[in-house]
C-alpha cells in the first residue's frame, strides 16, 4: 500500500499517510483526515482546559464553586458531585433531520445540556482549586496530579508532599522549582533526576546528595559543578551562593546557565519500550510520534497518557483504554471516536461528557445510556440503522472522520492547553491594575526578612503584566526550604517551566 501525500485543509502543508496509518483508519472505518498531525493536536487541546479557573454558581444547588468552566457558558454546570448523584434531565433530538448538518443539530443539545464543573476523580479534602485531580488534601492550583498532600502550583505530580512549582514530580518531598523529578527530597531547580536529595541546580542525575551544578552524576555527594570535593570544601563554597536571598538566586541562575550551555537540556527518555519514537515514554511497545506516555501499545500520536492501547490521536490519559480515535480526555473507555471528556464508556463516537455509556452517537451529558443519539433512547435495532444513514450523511456533508470544530468545545482558546502551545493573541482587554498594587521590587530580598503578612498584598507581575498575590502556606514553603520568593506569577514561572517538557511541535 503506497503512501499517500494530503494537503492539510487548514495550513495547506503536506502530510503523509502512510501505510500503518491507513491500515488503521481502515481498520476503525475512519476516512483519512484532513488535517495534518500538528493542526489535529491543536484542535485537541483546544477542548483541554487544565489551569484556568474561575468562581460561578453551581447550577443545581445555587451555592458558589470553583470551576474550570467559566461562568458565561450558554450550558448549565453542576458541581461534581451533584452531576454524579443526580438524575438530572439532559435535552434530546427527537429525530435526525437529514436536510440539516450533524453540526446544526448537535448545537442543539449541546448548549443545553449539564456539564460537570471540572474534571476530579473525587476526594478533594481541602484542594478545590484543583482540576484534573484525585485523592490530594491540603493543595492549592495543582493540574493533572493525583494522591499528594501540601503542593502548590504543580502539574503532573503524584504521591509527592510539600512540593512548589514544580512538574511531572514523583514520589518527591520538599522540592521547588523541578521538571521530571522521582524519588526527590529537598531538591530546588533541577530537571531529569531521580533519587537526590539536598541539592540544587542539578540535570541528568541519579542518587546524588549534597551537590550544586551537576549534570549526569550517579551517586556522587558533594560535587560542585561536577567536581568532587570534600564535606568541608563544599560546605565552604556553597555559602557563596545564598539561595535564601533573591540576589543570590539569580547569580546562581546565571551560574548555572553559563555551566549548563555545553549540555543538553533534556537527555532523550525512551526506557523499557520496543519500536518506539518520541520522547519521554516508558514501558510502551510499537508506539510512535507520542510523547510523555507510559505502558502504551500500538499507539501514533498520542501524549500525556497512560495505558492506551491501539490508539491515534489520543491526548489524556488513558487508564486502560483501547481502541481510541481523535480524542481528548478519556479514561477507561474502549472503542470511542471523535470524543471528549468521557470515561467509563464503550462504543461511542462524536460524544462529549458522556460517564458509563454504551453505543452512543452524538450525545452530551449522558449518565449510562446505551443505543442513544442525540441522547435519546432507541431499540439497538433502529439505532445501528439510523446511526448508519447519519454516518452516510456526514460523509457527504465532510463532517464524518473529523474531531468537534473548535466552537464547541467548553473554554475560550485562551483557557485551553491549545493556547500554552499554539497561542495566540487575547482578545481580552488586560486587568486593570488595581490601586495599592506594589512592585515587585518591594518583596524583601532575603526570605527570612519577609513577613507572615506579606500574603495580604497584591504584586504586579513584570511578564505577565497582571496582578498576583502570594498564599500564606505558599510563604511558609519559601521559609521552611529556604528559598527567595520568587518575582513572577504562578502563570509566568509555568511558562518558563513548561519549556522543559517534551512536545512534539
Amino acid at each position: 500500500m503506497p503512501t499517500l501525500t494530503q494537503t492539510c485543509f487548514h495550513c495547506q502543508s503536506p502530510f503523509e499517510i502512510d501505510e500503518r496509518d491507513q491500515a488503521y483508519y481502515a481498520k476503525r472505518g475512519a476516512p483519512a483526515p484532513k488535517l495534518c498531525p500538528k493542526d489535529r493536536l491543536k484542535r485537541r487541546l483546544s477542548f483541554r482546559n487544565e489551569r484556568k479557573l474561575h468562581a460561578r454558581k453551581c447550577d443545581a444547588s445555587g451555592k458558589t464553586i470553583v470551576s474550570n468552566i467559566r461562568p458565561d457558558a450558554p450550558f448549565p454546570v453542576f458541581h461534581t458531585d451533584e452531576w454524579q448523584k443526580q438524575m438530572h434531565s439532559v435535552p434530546q433530538l427527537e429525530a435526525f433531520d437529514f436536510n440539516k448538518t450533524f453540526a446544526e443539530q448537535f448545537a442543539e443539545i449541546w448548549a443545553k445540556a449539564p456539564r460537570m464543573h471540572k474534571a476530579t476523580a473525587g476526594n478533594e479534602e481541602n484542594s478545590e482549586y484543583s482540576n484534573h485531580c484525585g485523592n490530594c488534601r491540603n493543595c492549592y492550583y495543582i493540574f493533572n496530579s493525583e494522591m499528594d498532600e501540601d503542593c502548590m502550583y504543580v502539574r503532573f505530580c503524584d504521591r509527592s508532599r510539600d512540593c512548589v512549582d514544580c512538574t511531572n514530580a514523583i514520589m518527591s518531598e520538599l522540592c521547588y522549582e523541578c521538571v521530571n523529578i522521582k524519588n526527590c527530597y529537598g531538591v530546588k531547580f533541577s530537571d531529569d533526576c531521580d533519587n537526590c536529595t539536598d541539592s540544587a541546580f542539578l540535570r541528568n542525575c541519579r542518587g546524588v546528595k549534597n551537590s550544586m551544578f551537576c549534570y549526569g552524576l550517579e551517586r556522587q555527594e558533594f560535587c560542585l559543578f561536577n567536581q568532587q570535593l570534600t564535606k568541608e570544601q563544599y560546605q565552604e563554597k556553597i555559602k557563596e551562593y545564598r539561595l535564601d536571598s533573591y540576589a543570590g538566586v539569580e547569580a546562581a541562575k546565571k551560574a548555572w546557565a553559563e555551566f549548563s550551555t555545553q549540555w543538553p537540556k533534556m537527555r532523550h527518555i525512551i526506557l523499557n519500550s520496543e519500536n518506539c519514537n518520541g520522547e519521554s515514554i516508558y514501558n510502551s511497545k510499537n508506539s510512535t510520534d507520542s510523547y510523555t506516555i507510559s505502558d502504551c501499545e500500538d499507539c501514533r500520536y498520542v501524549l500525556n497518557s497512560v495505558d492506551v492501547k491501539d490508539s491515534y490521536d489520543f491526548y489524556a490519559y488513558g487508564m486502560k483504554t483501547a481502541l481510541c480515535l481523535e480524542t481528548v480526555t478519556i479514561a477507561n473507555c474502549y472503542d470511542l471516536k471523535y470524543c471528549s471528556y468521557c470515561m467509563h464508556s464503550n462504543n461511542l463516537e462524536y460524544c462529549e461528557s458522556c460517564w458509563g455509556c454504551e453505543d452512543c452517537f452524538g450525545c452530551v451529558g449522558l449518565k449510562k445510556g446505551k443505543f442513544c443519539i442525540f441522547n435519546k433512547q432507541y431499540s439497538e435495532e433502529e439505532y445501528r440503522a439510523t446511526v448508519a444513514k447519519i454516518k452516510d450523511h456526514m460523509m457527504k456533508t465532510g463532517e464524518y472522520g473529523e474531531f468537534f470544530p473548535e466552537k464547541f468545545s467548553l473554554f475560550p482558546y485562551e483557557d485551553t492547553m491549545a493556547q500554552d502551545y499554539f497561542p495566540q493573541a487575547s482578545a481580552q482587554k488586560q486587568a486593570q491594575i488595581p490601586e495599592g498594587t506594589l512592585s515587585v521590587d518591594q518583596i524583601p530580598d532575603q526570605v527570612g526578612q519577609v513577613q507572615n503578612d506579606l500574603s495580604s498584598f497584591v504584586f504586579f507581575c513584570p511578564v505577565e503584566k497582571k496582578p498576583f498575590k502570594f498564599q500564606s502556606n505558599e510563604i511558609k514553603f519559601y521559609k521552611k526550604v529556604g528559598v527567595a520568593l520568587p518575582r513572577l506569577s504562578f502563570e509566568a514561572r509555568y511558562r518558563k517551566r513548561n519549556e522543559l517538557i517534551p512536545f512534539p511541535y
